[in-house]
Order: C-alpha cells, then structure tokens, then sequence
C-alpha cells in the first residue's frame, strides 16, 4: 500500500509540476464563463438552463478527456523512453501497481476540475430545483417487435427482392432501429392507454411530458386529457414540441399504473410511445442530482485514463497518445456515421468493413457511457441512484483493476526502450 500511495503522490506532482493542472483549471472555469455568450437558447429560461448545464459540465469533461488521456497515455510511455521504467520495475512492489497508481493520480487531479466545475454550474442554476424519475411505457422490447416486422416483411410478396436476400442479422438491426421509432395513431375521440410499471417513488405528485407530432404541422392545435388513478390534467398545446402536464387529483381512484389519453382535438394526434410519453414523478432536489451525475463522471473519466494507461504501457508514446485521441475521435462521432450512412442494406463491401469497426469502437465506448448523465441532468430527470453506483461499480473500480493487470503484463514484456 505504501508503494501505491507513492506512484500516487509522485504522479500527482509531476502533473501539478507540468502546471497541466493548473492549465486545465483555468481552462475550464474560462470555459464555465464564456460558454453562455458562445451558445444560445430558445431564449426561455429553461432553455438556457439546459444549455448551461449539458455544455458548460460537457465541455469540461471534454477538456478533462483531452488532457487526463493524453498524460495517462504518455506516462509510462515516457518513462520508458527517458530508461526510467527499468528502475520503477525493480523497486519492491507490483507492475500493475505502476499503472494503478498513475490512474488513481489522474482521475483524481480529474475529479477537482469536475467538481470545481459541478459547484459553478450548481451556483448559477440554484441547488433546490427538485428532479423528477421518467419512467417509460411498459412495452415489448424493440428486438422483439424486430422479430414479428421481419416474419410480416418476409412472408410478404411486395417486400424487395434485394431485402429477402440480404442476411438476416442486417435486417433485424434495421428494423430494431426502427422500432423505437414506431408511431401510435389516436383519433379525435379515441383513448390511448399505457402501461407503467410500478415505482418506489409514487406519491401525490405526477406529471406527464408529452412530444407532440401529427400527420399534418407540429404546431397543430392538440387537445385532450390525461387520466392515472384518482389524477388528471388537461393538454391544450398550439405552439409547444414538448410540453409537461402537471395531474391533480381529482377522485379516490387507486393508483394502477395505466395513463390513459383522450384525444379531444380535430386532428389524429401521432405519438412515438418510447420517446413521446413519459411519466414524471418527484424525486430529491437538484443539488442531489448534481452529485450523482458528478460521480458517474468520474467514473467514466477513470475508465477512460485506464484504457490510455493501458496503451502507454504497450506502446511508444507518439503513438500511444495518436491512439487514444483517435479511439476519443471514432467514439464521439459513430453514433452520427452509422446513422447517416445512406445504404441500410450496407450493399459495399469496403463500407462494410469500415462501418464494422466503427460499431465495435461504438459499441466498446457506449457500454462505459451509456449512463452519460449530462442529458438527464439539464432536462431535471433524475439520475437514478442504481446507475450510479453500477457506473462506480464498473468504470470507476471493475475497468481501472483490470486494464491495471494488463499494463502490468505489457510491462512485463516491454520494461525498456
């Protein structure tokens, strides 16, 4: 323990000494400041509320990602290179310890940046704002509505020859996609109903958030009435592409999960079930929630600066640190090239290939991001305490241990230039 909490310290002051810490602090509380006259809103409060919060904490995480990476990356890489990582080995303790210690240090340097930043963004939007659990429809899975589209296309004579004969995981990740995107059509007059699954935190204060869409013009005049249990609450939107319904209570009819939907108005209102309605109930205030995104965070950053310790630790530095930022680079934009890319039969080989390894590199990223709180957070949805420490579970302890060991196997293989 002795010898961990030394790497620790050691990297820390040369971080600190490098003046990249303070170089960063600066950066981002510059950042902090100048973001709201660099990004403009709807021109509501809300709306530069949201903006503040997702791109002010984004941009410094961004800024935490760049440079925490790059040193974790170069680390051990120049330790080698300057004939130093011979004499680290030799000293009594573990080789994954050299690479654990590194980690610690960063993520920590990491987390004072974040944290100065959560305090800035906490001071300006106000810590009492309470938050909201959003709890979705109880529906089938999209695979499973994948599954029943698939048999009717191919059971189907008019579907294209070239759809029958293509293979069939390439269909199902066509029409999962689309699932999520199904419509639901509502009627003047008729009702809808869904399903919510019960949760803990049910009590006398719900709302619904509703997107509005139809066949004709978002701004359609929509009326209706929401109805769950003994709650009600009256929809009269013209202008609005999202609107929150508060439900007052107004009968002593049990709470059963179901919210049904009146259609009132003279147009078919069209609604995605998966993205459009949403069930709100209170949750604990904002300053909470600050912390809990705060904390998946940085874990995220610290499975981040575990995977570019790794790279350091294999490889010269140059391309160590090329490497990470190029893996940061394919991350951040492969979500928006799988979606625009114009061919979903994927008909070109060489395509093929490329648009493979962009979903591996997406697929690798999304399970440590996937609980990116910063949407939830500048929306007032709570981020859910079980995520968070399933978050610190994994990217803050579970990735850093074992990309740890194998930095201390790639050690062990390459100790010196």
């Amino acid at each position: 323990m002795r010898a961990f909490l030394e790497t620790v310290r050691l990297e820390l002051r040369r971080f600190v000494r490098a003046k990249a810490a303070a170089m960063l602090l600066v950066a981002s509380l510059a950042w902090m400041v100048a973001m709201p006259a660099l990004v403009k809103s709807d021109g509501t409060a809300q709306g530069a509320r949201e903006i503040y919060l997702h791109y002010s904490l984004g941009g410094v995480f961004a800024l935490c990602c760049v440079t925490l990476s790059a040193s974790a990356a170069a680390s051990l890489a120049r330790e080698r290179e300057e004939r130093r990582l011979a004499l680290s080995v030799v000293r009594p303790q573990a080789r994954a310890t050299l690479a654990l210690g590194r980690i610690v240090a960063l993520t920590l340097a990491g987390s004072v940046v974040l944290a100065a930043a959560a305090l800035a963004a906490g001071a300006v939007t106000g810590f009492s704002r309470s938050c909201a659990h959003v709890l979705s429809p109880v529906l089938p899975s999209p695979r499973a509505e994948a599954e029943e589209m698939y048999r009717h296309y191919m059971a189907d004579p008019e579907t294209p020859p070239e759809v029958k004969k293509a293979k069939k995981s390439l269909v199902m990740r066509i029409l999962t996609q689309r699932a999520v995107d199904n419509y639901q059509s509502i009627a003047p007059g008729e009702t809808a109903q869904w399903l919510f699954a019960p949760h803990p935190g049910w009590r006398e204060d719900y709302r619904v958030r509703m997107r509005f869409t139809n066949d004709f013009d978002i701004r359609d005049d929509v009326r209706g009435a929401f109805v769950f249990g003994g709650f009600s609450g009256a929809v009269s939107n013209i202008t609005q592409a999202v609107a929150t319904i508060p439900l007052a209570r107004d009968g002593e009819a049990p709470v059963t999960g179901v919210l049904a939907f009146r259609n009132d108005g003279e147009h078919a209102l069209m609604l995605r079930p998966r993205r459009d309605i949403n069930l709100l109930v209170r949750a604990d205030a904002f300053g909470w929630n600050l912390l809990r995104a705060y904390a998946q965070l940085v874990s995220m950053l610290a499975a981040l600066l575990a995977f570019a310790t790794f790279l350091g630790s294999g490889l010269g530095r140059a391309v160590a640190v090329f490497t990470c930022l190029a893996v940061l680079f394919v991350s951040a934009v492969s979500d928006d090239v799988i979606a625009q890319y114009p061919d979903p039969l994927e008909s070109d080989r060489t395509d093929r290939i490329g648009l493979a390894i962009t979903r591996a590199v997406s697929s690798a990223s999304q399970s440590v991001a996937s609980l990116s709180p910063l949407s939830a957070l500048s929306q007032d949805a709570c981020v859910e305490t079980r995520e968070t420490l399933f978050a610190l579970l994994r990217n803050l302890v579970g990735l850093p241990l074992l990309f740890a060991l194998l930095s201390g196997l790639a050690i062990a293989k390459k100790p010196s230039a």
